[in-house]
């Protein structure tokens, strides 16, 4: 599910999300500007058609995304564009202090620190972060870390975008994204699919993965945890609050994780994956004080409760 205006869809499903939950309006106001800037990038990027990396069929096949080893160098330009336009958005969303921002600010002009950054964020590199906080002294450690990520997300979206069908689920079936190797935030049951046919209409309900860093969507098993990958009847679960069964949580009982999940045929129009996870905060919520932990942590599940 790729719409064809990432910033248009961000639009709609904003504004959805504050008219059916009003509650979530402070929390909307104060992200909004950045979804919307993240989306706006991330298009500008799709029509510039950035460098690719080959895709190696065989290399998927074994598991090992396409960004996997990659040097992030070939992007640095537009890696320091995206952190020069986004910065003060996120440091407006994360209500950082003055003091923070100037160093955060300092450390992001050299492109050598920013391309550091974003090559540990897709080696997997999580000590760096730590060790960058606590040079810069910075705390807590995932304000470096989300800034980052953020960086990342036009540019990767981008790629993911015009990477397009080289990306076959046919020989990708493993719980982490083909592109960038990262966790999904949340899954989507697939629309009902209408053909060149009129009266041909496919049921939809096919299970996608949606990656947290770039956004890509790929195939998964509907009868497994993409953490751990169980797949025992009885074991996972799903709950949702009453009269909203489309939107719910998917709970293994043998990791002890969940992940958000949206039934998009009950959808009139399908939403922005990243920005609907604002509206389901309170399954998130439910799911924590139940004992269960996110299988991908994001802003939003660590967020105080």
């Amino acid at each position: 599910m790729k719409p064809a205006s990432s910033q248009k869809a961000v639009e709609t499903t904003l504004e959805i999300i504050r008219k059916r939950i009003p509650a979530y309006s402070e929390i909307i106001d104060r992200f909004s500007p950045l979804f919307l800037l993240k989306a706006s990038l991330r298009d500008a990027l799709v029509k510039k058609e950035l460098k690719l990396p080959e895709v190696v069929a065989v290399k998927l096949s074994d598991g090992v995304p396409v960004l996997a080893g990659k040097d992030m160098s070939m992007w640095t330009a537009e890696f320091v564009e995206v952190a020069d336009k986004m910065f003060p958005a996120l440091a407006d969303s994360l209500e950082l202090d003055e003091e923070t921002r100037d160093l955060l600010r300092e450390y992001l002009i050299d492109p050598d620190n920013l391309l550091g950054l974003v090559q540990a964020r897709i080696d997997g590199n999580w000590k760096h972060f730590e060790n960058t906080s606590k040079q810069l002294g910075i705390s807590p450690d995932h304000v470096l870390l989300y800034i980052s990520e953020n960086v990342c997300t036009p540019v990767f979206s981008a790629i993911a975008e015009l990477l397009g069908k080289s990306l076959s689920d046919d020989i990708w079936d493993n719980g982490n994204c083909p592109v960038c190797g990262s966790s999904p935030s949340i899954s989507h049951l697939s629309s009902i699919e209408v053909t060149d046919l009129d009266h041909l209409v496919g049921g939809g309900g096919k299970k996608y993965l949606h990656c947290s860093l770039c956004g890509h969507d790929w195939r998964f098993k509907r009868n497994a945890c993409f953490a751990c990958g169980n797949d025992e009847n009885g074991s996972r679960e799903f709950f949702y609050v009453d009269d909203v069964k489309h939107e719910r949580i998917e709970v293994c009982h043998k990791c002890g994780t969940y992940c958000l999940s949206i039934d998009l045929r009950e959808c009139e129009v399908p939403p922005q994956l990243d920005v609907a996870q604002l509206g389901l905060i309170h399954l998130d919520i439910y799911a924590h004080n139940n004992k269960f932990r996110p299988a991908t942590p994001t802003l939003w599940n660590t967020l105080d409760s």
